[in-house]
């Protein structure tokens, strides 16, 4: 397994709330998915209010 670092924002109402999170994952787009699925539960939002700006492989 690989792990990936996702930086970007979340849109909440007005504000825009910067993260940064590591995922471990068998590639990177499965590890996208685990991201949108973990910030979507948290924050209790749709996918379409993230938005990740930077992505890269540790």
């Amino acid at each position: 397994m690989t792990e990936f670092k996702f930086s970007g924002r979340v849109k909440l109402g007005i504000e825009e709330q910067p993260f940064t999170r590591e995922i471990e994952a068998e590639s990177e787009k499965h590890a996208q998915d685990k991201l949108y699925s973990q910030l979507t539960s948290e924050q209790n939002i749709s996918r379409s209010k993230v938005e990740i700006e930077n992505t890269e492989e540790i």
